[in-house]
């Protein structure tokens, strides 16, 4: 059920031109602000939580109590998918000719900070969501989205952006070894493995230091992926290896869900 939806929700992602029409969260920002002001929680760590746990618990059992059949289930798990993937399409912002704006990069980036921006929005639109929903269903890519958009939506400077970056980094680090591991799969992995031995101890886990998936993913591109003569730009390198990857994500579950029965 979780692999179907997971395959109707992309491929809707894909068919639906310009996306991101369908998944406004102004609805959400509003909350933020309204909870925030009316709510009166000391503890921000708490106002953060309850913020993102009131609109998930909220739904789900709204749905519990309507949805009845696998059939129903398996259209709400391809509806909030839909909508939680993105907000906007990935493939859409490096073939458009304004993907640094889009991007947030800067035109005279160098080729690691555009690899590193490409695969951190990778996590946030694609992986990060497929790892909670796999891992908690619907509840946990809702919980992820809604997390990823008020660490969007906080200011930076404002007190609470330092405990929703904590809170991604928190929903992030796992989901970041995941990527790596498929990262490996789809290109070198011997070469890929040793780039990233060193950070597999404890003090990196204890810091939640997800800087290996970026480093690894400038060295998957630029030293296993580009060849000389090359026609291909980095964006479209960048992106093929990010697709490779989540095909293997894709069959992974599907190896799981075969297992499971």
């Amino acid at each position: 059920m979780k692999l179907l939806a997971l395959i109707i929700a992309y491929l809707i992602s894909h068919v639906i031109p310009k996306p991101q029409r369908f998944r406004n969260f102004s609805w959400y920002k509003s909350w933020m602000a309204w909870f925030d002001s009316k709510v009166g929680i000391k503890n921000k760590e708490i106002t953060i939580l309850v913020t993102i746990a009131i609109p998930v618990i909220i739904f789900c059992m709204a749905i519990n109590e309507l949805v009845y059949s696998q059939v129903g289930s398996l259209i709400v798990a391809v509806l909030v998918l839909s909508y939680c993937i993105g907000p906007e399409s990935l493939e859409e912002d490096v073939e458009s000719n304004e993907m640094h704006a889009k991007l947030g990069i800067p035109k005279n980036a160098g080729i690691p900070l555009l690899i590193k921006r490409l695969t951190q929005v990778s996590l946030h639109r694609w992986f990060g969501i497929i790892f909670w929903y796999m891992v908690l269903g619907i509840a946990g890519a809702l919980i992820y989205r809604l997390s990823e958009r008020h660490n969007a939506m906080t200011q930076d400077g404002h007190e609470n952006k330092l405990i929703t970056a904590k809170l991604m980094q928190i929903l992030n680090y796992p989901v970041a070894w995941m990527m790596v591991i498929s990262m490996a799969i789809a290109s070198d992995f011997e070469r890929i493995y040793k780039k990233c031995k060193p950070s597999m101890n404890f003090d990196n886990m204890k810091n939640l230091d997800d800087t290996f998936l970026y480093e690894a993913a400038d060295f998957a591109v630029e030293i296993c992926e580009v060849e000389e003569g090359d026609e291909k730009s980095i964006e479209q390198v960048t992106l093929n290896v990010l697709i490779r990857m989540l095909m293997v994500w894709l069959v992974f579950v599907s190896i799981l869900v075969i297992f499971a029965n």
